[in-house]
């Protein structure tokens, strides 16, 4: 799977409209439904090899992920989808249940989205018995987080016409935030510094870019 480029795009809410939310100038929510059109962005993800069974079972294994889904929960936001799998003639779907780790990071100003744990069994069946050959790790085929640009790129300055007749311009820039995860969003709320004159750093506005590529591990697992 060749990377892919994301451009995601951030609700803007008053901080006064978000429930529950200590006092802020304004806040920013990354939905989980905008997640999870990433996972429709990436396309297929599947892995294939060969397999071997009691000493004399040989043969293929591919398996797919169908309808990849991170969920946002305030006490434990998690993975899911199903795992479509055949080995060798024999077929079957497994459900599949992981963990995501959730983390804003001020000073890079970026969203870290983690699938950590992600397990179901690779297994076939011999007269009717199950035999397992090894469980895949689908953590291992996304090493590297999900990165979304977070709130302090949202600076921007006016001018305003004094009295005078003369022309004052104002910037305007995010400074500290503090992230709190709820049902089916991330809400990243912010206070702002104002002042008369450009702020010393400028943040660029760079979008994330998820570059893992799913390799299908070599050694088994017995």
């Amino acid at each position: 799977m060749q990377p892919k480029k994301l451009f995601i795009i951030f609700f803007i809410l008053f901080a006064s409209l978000v429930k529950g939310q200590s006092p802020t100038d304004f806040s920013f929510i990354l939905t989980e439904r905008a997640v999870n059109k990433v996972f429709a962005a990436i396309g297929d993800i599947s892995g294939k090899n060969e397999y071997e069974a009691l000493g004399v079972i040989k043969g293929h294994y591919t398996w797919t992920v169908l309808n990849p889904k991170i969920r946002f929960k305030p006490d434990s936001s998690d993975f899911g989808c199903q795992a479509k799998v055949e080995v060798g003639p024999f077929s079957y779907q497994s459900e599949v249940l992981g963990h995501v780790k959730i983390a804003y990071n001020n000073k890079s100003n970026l969203i870290s989205i983690k699938i950590t744990e992600a397990v179901f069994e690779l297994y076939t069946k011999v007269l009717g018995k199950k035999i397992h050959i090894k469980d895949i790790h689908l953590e291992d085929y996304f090493k590297e987080p999900f990165l979304f640009e977070g709130p302090k790129s949202f600076g921007t300055d006016m001018s305003l016409t004094m009295p005078d007749s003369s022309i004052k311009r104002i910037y305007v820039q995010p400074s500290e935030c503090a992230m709190k995860i709820v049902k089916n969003a991330i809400i990243t709320s912010c206070d702002v510094v104002a002042q008369d004159k450009p702020f010393k750093k400028d943040i660029k506005l760079t979008p994330p870019i998820q570059t893992a590529e799913l390799k299908e591990k070599a050694t088994n697992k017995k």
